[in-house]
């Protein structure tokens, strides 16, 4: 076997044969003679030292051996040209990857939404997405970790970044039914929100270390991850501020109730979004995009389809 001479035409026609049924058909396609495609076949064979078709009936049927091996030659060539588009996008100064922190309050779908626009735009670019809360969000760009990032629950911008506004995510206080302060009628004094457990992202960055933001308790339970947020509000094991996009179905269904603070009205509050970037960081075309996709937004909803 002497896998080190083989070629990328080689598997490209062992694939088109797989895929033609013939090595005629085969031929047709690849716009060579027929006996130029029995040579590479029969070339990569003894290479492999392995039978790749079974010529004894009226067509070519692979064997077990080159079923196998089919899918392994596929795989290369999809690497070789996945390898090529980027090597071509590079050339032209477009980035290999983009790199984004964004927060956690930012609704999915929207992301969702903007990413899938993205991959259209830009098939071959990469890209490497955090989800922060506070002050990593704005760390990860200032340290270069992140090419953008988008605030939500940090409510200062640091001054040596450029920013862009964004439409706000509505924010509302809520706690489960059962729990004590779903009881108080009116709006809940600050005195029996102190009183009460409240459940608070915590901050992962330097840049706004040991600084509360919108804590209005004496206790707090401190968590990274909103998802297991809103799994202990849900609970009744606290209260606190979550986005209305996320618990919009739980007021609905009665599974959380909002509360009247003097920092939040029943209806909820609206939380500043904004895209920031640093001035001095040399923009391609994809984080153009992204510069300018945000720019344009008028709404987080996602268009119906």
């Amino acid at each position: 076997m002497n896998i080190e001479r083989l070629s990328l035409d080689q598997l490209r026609v062992f694939a088109q044969v797989a895929d033609s049924g013939s090595f005629l058909a085969a031929a047709k396609a690849l716009s060579r003679a027929q006996s130029a495609v029995s040579y590479a076949i029969a070339t990569l064979e003894g290479q492999l030292d392995v039978p790749l078709f079974d010529r004894s009936g009226y067509r070519p049927r692979l064997t077990d051996a080159g079923l196998a091996l089919l899918a392994d030659a596929r795989q290369v060539l999809d690497h070789v040209d996945a390898l090529q588009v980027r090597a071509n996008s590079h050339a032209r100064g477009q980035e290999l990857e983009v790199a984004l922190a964004v927060d956690v309050f930012f609704p999915t779908e929207c992301l969702v939404h903007l990413l899938r626009r993205f991959r259209d735009a830009f098939p071959a670019v990469t890209v490497r997405l955090e989800i922060e809360a506070l002050g990593a969000v704005a760390e990860r760009v200032l340290d270069g970790r992140a090419m953008l990032g988008i605030l939500g629950t940090l409510p200062t911008t640091p001054p040596n970044l450029l920013r862009i506004m964004l439409p706000s995510v509505r924010v509302v206080a809520v706690v489960a039914p059962t729990h004590a302060l779903a009881q108080v009628q009116g709006r809940v004094s600050d005195r029996l929100l102190s009183q009460q457990t409240q459940l608070v992202l915590s901050d992962r960055s330097e840049l706004t270390a040991r600084q509360d933001f919108s804590v209005h308790s004496r206790l707090t339970w401190r968590m990274s991850d909103l998802g297991t947020k809103h799994a202990l509000l849900r609970a009744g094991m606290g209260w606190g501020n979550m986005p209305l996009h996320v618990v919009r179905d739980d007021l609905a269904a009665g599974r959380l109730v909002s509360i009247a603070t003097s920092h939040h009205p029943p209806q909820g509050s609206d939380l500043p979004v904004q895209c920031v970037y640093k001035p001095d960081h040399r923009a391609g075309p994809a984080l153009s995009w992204w510069l300018d996709t945000l720019a344009q937004m008028e709404t987080l909803a996602v268009p119906m389809a």
